[in-house]
């Protein structure tokens, strides 16, 4: 008869709760048939004996039996929970839609700001908040008068005294595979960045084809234009500035050596120390303007 035996851990399914328990035989083991057995546990113990009893194995196959059916009831406690969580989530739902619904959100064409028209999918993306993380759709819009790349809304859901919300513009892209994207012609470009009487044709041919998208974007290139005409000519100016200013300290320098000032002030030599007792923020750069 073998001295050796085994005792299966019925909590924890790690295989460290095997233990080896010598002196007793296999055979010795009385088990619970209730008792659930962790599969790493069975691994573990089969794997450390070479040879089980007959008996020990019905006990084993008995114990994952108990484990597989507190598991379900496990996973059917938790599938319960987690439907009367959705539930109570669908009945939240369902009455917030109902006191929505209960709202007057028929269109109150009276109270929509003059000069205000229907939407009508020129700007699909613009949408109003309402409170309560929800929104709805910009069903009356108007552009801005004095920024073409903004535009205006309302729902037309709460009469005279709903706040009017801004939108930015910008330009769809076809959703046509007979067209594909390619970079911009020159002679466009150069309409884009051309005289004011060539860009103020161009502007009104976009606003005759009808999309605010397009021709919020001609206007915002066109701005950015601007501005970086404006930014280089600043940066020439200062650039021209700056040249001056060097040719003014060459000459200065050119009347010190004249002058023999170091010589006349040899005696301060010993105090400097190279670059040291150089101005902190003198730098070797140049500010080199763009081609634009």
């Amino acid at each position: 008869m073998s001295d050796h035996s085994l005792n299966y851990s019925i909590m924890s399914p790690c295989p460290d709760s095997v233990e080896i328990v010598v002196d007793t035989h296999p055979s010795a083991a009385i088990f619970n048939d209730n008792a659930p057995m962790s599969p790493n546990t069975v691994l573990a113990t089969l794997a450390a004996h070479d040879e089980v009893p007959t008996e020990s194995l019905r006990e084993i196959i008995t114990g994952l039996i108990t484990t597989i059916k507190l598991r379900k009831l496990a996973w059917e406690a938790d599938c319960t929970a987690m439907r009367a969580r959705i539930n109570h989530a669908e009945d939240h739902l369902e009455s917030a839609m109902e006191a929505r619904e209960e709202q007057d959100f028929d269109f109150d064409e009276a109270g929509v700001p003059t000069d205000f028209i229907h939407n009508n999918n020129r700007v699909p993306s613009f949408q109003i908040p309402i409170g309560e993380g929800l929104s709805l759709p910009a069903e009356f819009v108007k552009r801005d008068e004095d920024n073409r790349t903004k535009v205006w809304g309302v729902t037309g859901h709460f009469g005279k005294g709903e706040p009017v919300y801004a939108h930015e513009l910008f330009a769809r892209p076809v959703e046509d595979p007979s067209f594909p994207t390619e970079p911009m012609r020159p002679w466009f470009l150069c309409l884009l960045q051309g005289s004011t009487a060539s860009y103020t044709h161009l502007r009104e041919a976009a606003d005759e084809l009808g999309d605010w998208g397009l021709a919020a974007d001609i206007a915002r290139f066109r701005q950015c234009e601007d501005q970086l005409r404006e930014l280089n000519t600043t940066i020439h100016s200062l650039c021209a500035e700056a040249d001056l200013t060097e040719t003014l300290q060459d000459a200065c320098c050119i009347r010190l050596g004249a002058a023999n000032a170091h010589g006349r002030l040899a005696r301060l030599e010993s105090i400097c120390h190279g670059k040291d007792c150089r101005f902190p923020i003198r730098g070797d750069f140049t500010i080199r303007p763009t081609s634009y």
